[in-house]
């Protein structure tokens, strides 16, 4: 008997797909249009209003600025309606100041293998994935300074 294990997500050190979603004012966003100088962290997470997605969404508004100091803004690929997402940002209390884009029919989320579980992954100006992080829904994300000690080392590249 065979037994085949499956890895969630993409692979490490393999390229990513490229991808095209609207943003919440309906413009079309791609992979190139986010890289900063070291990469992008791409966040995938489904329905926006559950209360761990939430708190995804706020974790993030907290830490993106010093994301973007270390030189690697940050997206958030939603498995919603593109009006949900602008509901969302309208209705958020904080400002939103990373992109929150509508992958309505889930395609982008079944290419990058994350339509079953939400992740951060981190990709570097070359399009290759450098590290995931897959969470199970009781953790909001990884450590900042795991993160950016993830950023560091691709500067070091």
């Amino acid at each position: 008997m065979v037994m085949e294990t499956v890895e969630l997500g993409p692979s490490i050190h393999h390229t990513v797909a490229d991808f095209r979603l609207l943003n919440a004012k309906k413009q079309w966003v791609g992979l190139q249009d986010l890289m900063g100088d070291q990469g992008l962290l791409i966040g995938f997470i489904g329905n926006i209003w559950h209360p761990t997605s939430v708190r995804r969404i706020l974790w993030m508004q907290h830490y993106f600025q010093k994301f973007i100091a270390l030189g690697t803004p940050a997206v958030l690929l939603l498995h919603e309606h593109i009006s949900t997402i602008y509901g969302f940002e309208i209705s958020s209390p904080l400002p939103v100041p990373f992109p929150m884009l509508a992958d309505e029919d889930g395609a982008v989320h079944h290419v990058y293998r994350m339509d079953r579980h939400p992740g951060l992954l981190l990709v570097d100006r070359d399009y290759i994935l450098r590290q995931k992080w897959l969470m199970p829904s009781e953790r909001v994300w990884p450590k900042p300074k795991e993160i950016a000690l993830a950023i560091y080392e691709l500067s070091k590249r």
